[in-house]
């Protein structure tokens, strides 16, 4: 059975993410489409809106099979979020991998992989790693053409190609332009399309215009409560008062000697949004700062990362997804593929299970990982 794999959030799920699954299962004349989706938290720091399990739901409007992203994974920066993607788009036997991105166009970004490459191999790439700059910074100080650096979803492409190169060849991978909405754009001024970021503002501000860039069949998931970034900061300012700058230096994204300026501006903040004021530096992104609290907030510290995926749960599948899971465990009687977490298998998902718990603090919903069987439509 052919199929293409999706690296999403589905934070929460909307017309884009229907454009980009219908189009994405179209040019690749697969049978199947795999949604790689990260859980509880997000890439940008922040709790999902909604749980996994009801972004699950949300999901299989369109997919046929939802696997879990690895919540360390999702925590992470492009290279190491892309690099577990595409580890699970192998262990699901992928055959393609689509991603949306502003350029559309994946001619320029086989170009773009060249270059790399290339530059990868010269004197002066290891000059400027050795000065400490940034892996983005170097690229776009030595690659002649570095326009698809200037927006976000193509970095992450880029991050998706070079995974793909070096870990899984035979995936091919597809890009589709994104729909008439930037990431970042705040409000919904289109009438099919917008941003993820729009449409989280408009249902936190019960503004129903969120209704007309969603799929209808799936309005009535869209419900209360709303998991936002502002539930997390007491939560955290009791993480971050429990350690000590030993112990906090040990936790996963944590840049050597940050842990002094949280502990210090800790004592200070009134908000999430104050503490991220009171943190930030030219040194430092927004999204750093808030993945990195996240982090704080679940504990995951930098022993914890892996490098290789021993087992994928499932979330939902369609009935479709139901047939390919079953052709997975027979061609591949020796991987894990869980429906169903239990005490057996936990210990395979213990960042999974204690991330879910944390936010079942946040958002009040009483789905666990144990007591959520695999949801199929």
């Amino acid at each position: 059975m052919k199929s293409v794999a999706l690296i999403t959030e589905y934070n929460p799920f909307h017309n884009g993410h229907l454009y980009h699954a219908q189009t994405s299962k179209s040019i690749t004349d697969s049978e199947v489409s795999i949604a790689i989706m990260s859980g509880n938290f997000v890439m940008r720091g922040q709790p999902a809106i909604y749980n996994k399990f009801i972004r699950t739901q949300m999901a299989l409007n369109v997919v046929d099979l939802v696997i879990e992203l690895p919540a360390l994974a999702a925590l992470s920066a492009g290279q190491y979020f892309a690099t577990s993607a595409v580890q699970i788009a192998d262990y699901v036997d992928a055959d393609h991998l689509s991603f949306g991105s502003e350029s559309g166009d994946i001619d320029s970004f086989n170009a773009f992989l060249r270059d790399i490459n290339q530059v990868e191999q010269s004197s002066l790439f290891l000059k400027k790693i050795k000065e400490g700059k940034s892996y983005p910074r170097i690229l776009s100080e030595l690659v002649n053409d570095n326009t698809l650096l200037s927006s976000p979803n193509n970095t992450l492409g880029i991050s998706y190609m070079r995974a793909i190169q070096k870990i899984a060849p035979h995936i091919k991978a597809w890009t589709i332009s994104r729909e008439n909405s930037h990431h970042h754009d705040q409000d919904i001024s289109n009438l099919n399309f917008a941003s993820g970021t729009s449409i989280r503002n408009a249902i936190q501000a019960y503004d129903e215009q969120w209704k007309h860039v969603v799929p209808h069949s799936i309005h009535h998931l869209y419900q209360e409560p709303h998991t936002s970034v502002d539930d997390t900061f007491p939560y955290i300012k009791y993480a971050i008062l429990s350690h000590t700058a030993g112990s906090l230096k040990n936790i996963y994204t944590m840049s050597e000697g940050l842990e002094n300026r949280i502990l210090e501006k800790i004592k200070h903040a009134t908000s999430f949004e104050h503490l991220m004021s009171l943190i930030k530096t030219k040194r430092y992104t927004y999204t750093h700062i808030q993945r990195l609290l996240m982090n704080i907030l679940l504990n995951f510290q930098k022993q914890h990362q892996f490098d290789t995926i021993s087992a994928v749960r499932v979330l939902g599948m369609s009935q479709k997804g139901q047939h390919y899971l079953k052709y997975l465990k027979q061609k591949f009687p020796n991987r894990n593929y869980i429906t169903q977490i239990n005490q057996q298998n936990a210990r395979l998902f213990e960042q999974e299970i204690h991330t879910t718990e944390i936010y079942n603090l946040l958002s009040h919903r009483p789905e666990t990982d144990f007591n959520t069987p695999v949801i199929r439509i």
